[in-house]
Parts: C-alpha cells; structure tokens; sequence
C-alpha cells in the first residue's frame, strides 16, 4: 500500500503544522473525551438492540444527520421504508458478520436499507470498528482533493466494497504517520477529526474551486449525492422531504418540498436533478408533474452548461409551464449546503440542547 499512497507533501506537511496548533488547544482534550465517549454510546446501543427506539437514539447521534431539521421525521421515513425487523437484521450483519470484509458489508447494507447514505453507514462502522473503517462523507472527499491523495474515488459520492477499502487503507497510512510524528491512539476515527481540521483549515471558504475539481469528470454521476443534498436543505428549511416520490402516475422526481401555508394550503416544490440524460425526458416528466394541484414550482437542477440547453428546449412550451420552472445551479447548491454545516456547527457550540 506504502507504493500506492501518493499526496501533495507540501500540503501534508502544512496540514500537519495546523493539526499541531490544535492538538496544543483545549479542545484537542475535549475531543479525544468526545470521541471516546462515541464509540462507548454507539456499542453499546447496537449491544443493546435495535428496537425503534434504540434506532432513534442512534439516527440521531450522527454527525451525518445533524443537517436534518427535523430528525424525528427523518428516523420513522426510514423506518416506514424499510421495517424495524429489516433494519435489524440488516445493521446485526453489517456490525456482527465477519465472514465478509467491511467494504462488502457497507455495500449489502447500502444496497439494502432505503434513506441511509454512505456517511451514515461509514460512521456507525467507524464507531464501532475504529482501527478498520473510516467515514466516507462530503468532508472527508473534499479533503483528500485538497491533499491530492490518489488512488481515492473522491468525486464518487456512493462508493462500492473494493472503493471503500482501499479508502480505509489511505486513512491508516496517515494513522500511521501520524503515530510516527507522536500521536498516541490514533485510530480512523482519530484521522477523521484530523479530516476535519484540514477542512477547517483549507477548504472550508473555497467550496467553489473545490466543487470544481470534485465535477471534472463527467462520466460520473452526480445525482443521487445532490439529490440528496436538496432534501437535507429541505429538511433544515422546515419543509417535508420525499426523494424519488410520485408524483401523479408515471411522474417520479428526485426530490419534493412539501409545507402547509396558511393561505395557499398545502403546496409542494420539485426538485429534478439533471446532470445527464434526455432533456425531453426531463420535461415531460415535469410537465406530467405540474398537473398536481398541490405543485407551486418546478425546478431544475444542473450546470450552467446544461441549463442554457433546457432554456431553449422549453422556450416553446405553454407560458404556464415557463413561469413555473426556475433553475438551480449544483455549484450554488454546494456552496448552500456547505454553508448550512457551518451555520448547524456554529448553533451546535451554543448547547441549546443537552444530550
């Protein structure tokens, strides 16, 4: 693996320096309690049991559920989409079943249980299995683009078993440098909050350039990680979120905001995420959309690129459709959705809500 691990040592080096000045700092102490006290909280919730209640408690403790505003609706959607017993069953052989490598039990359980992403599944397995997986989220891509590690599928968001491995295996090259600079315990989820220093540090404020090289290549979709993104948004806005909901027969959308206004009663907006695929196909599906009562606003999901092309493709179409759709650029949504983690981080510090 040593051959295969390349970086930007120039970066590494300054990422060290920094991640030195926090270890110097008071909440460097106060982490290490904070991480210790995680992984007590999540084995023993799985030693418990998951039952619905028990999962709740686990949903919620999540660093990947912190963008939800509202959790509760968050756990019974899951829950309502897979069955207690199907979760069950699903989470004991991700955690229990050691016939199979990490990589093939994070990959069953994506496959298997609907609402629950990459970063959720990672972090419960890094909490529970510290020293073998690491957390695969946003921040941590992000990171590893600005250090230029290779050999990392980065711009991918939903990775596979083989793609998953060799990710822990860079998170324990650089548990193992850092060990060799003189930190004591250091496991993956010890390379986790180093992650996230290096994004504090020198990526956070530059989203953009960042966003940029996570979409260069475009033989990689970006759908279900932005479509996603948009119900998180939803959620912390205080709409009802639904991703891949029908709409009316032979209409399902990526994403749906639903809300009760006083005056308008309920309504709901449309997300389509369009990063590849027919544009006619798009617009059909839109148009058959619009014609629930309940749909305020259409909007569409792309790049600068593609939304010129969706412009003149409906340019001819009913005025009434026109005035419906608006247009969001992905590069914006990630800038929101960065933004929307500092905002939670910075409310987080105040500790309106104990534990």
């Amino acid at each position: 693996m040593e051959n295969e691990f390349k970086f930007n040592k120039e970066k590494l080096e300054n990422a060290f320096i920094e991640f030195k000045k926090y270890s110097q700092e008071k909440r460097f102490k106060e982490d290490r309690i904070e991480r210790n006290n995680r992984k007590v909280f999540f084995k023993e919730i799985i030693h418990e049991g998951i039952d619905e209640l028990n999962f709740e408690h686990l949903i919620k403790k999540l660093w990947a559920s912190k963008t939800w505003g509202n959790k509760d609706y968050l756990v019974s959607k899951i829950i309502k989409d897979n069955g207690i017993h199907k979760i069950r069953k699903e989470l004991n052989f991700l955690i229990f079943n050691k016939t199979t490598t990490i990589g093939d039990r994070y990959e069953r359980f994506l496959k298997e249980i609907k609402g629950m992403g990459p970063s959720m599944i990672t972090e419960i397995l890094c909490h529970i299995y510290p020293n073998d997986a690491g957390i695969w989220n946003d921040r941590a891509r992000k990171s590893l683009t600005w250090l230029e590690v290779e050999n990392v599928p980065y711009k991918k968001y939903k990775i596979n078993s083989q793609e998953y491995n060799k990710f822990n295996e860079v998170l324990k090259k650089i548990a193992e440098i850092l060990t060799g600079i003189g930190y004591k315990n250091v496991d993956l989820l010890f390379v986790d909050y180093f992650i996230w220093e290096v994004f504090n540090n020198f990526v956070k404020g530059f989203g953009t350039q960042t966003t940029i090289i996570l979409k260069e290549d475009k033989t990689i979709s970006r759908h279900d990680e932005i479509r996603d993104k948009l119900a998180q948004i939803g959620s912390w806005l205080g709409f009802e979120v639904e991703t891949e909901k029908l709409i009316v027969r032979g209409s399902r959308v990526d994403t749906v905001w639903r809300a009760r206004i006083a005056n308008l009663g309920a309504v709901s907006y449309i997300f389509e995420v369009q990063d590849r695929g027919s544009i006619d196909g798009l617009i059909v599906n839109l148009q058959r959309s619009q014609t629930k009562s309940t749909v305020q606003k259409l909007i569409i999901v792309s790049d600068s690129e593609q939304m010129i092309k969706i412009k003149g493709a409906i340019e001819d179409l009913s005025e009434n459709f026109r005035k419906a759709v608006v247009f969001w650029d992905i590069e914006d949504i990630e800038n929101t959705y960065q933004n929307l983690e500092q905002v939670t981080e910075s409310i987080e510090k105040l500790n309106l809500i104990e534990d």
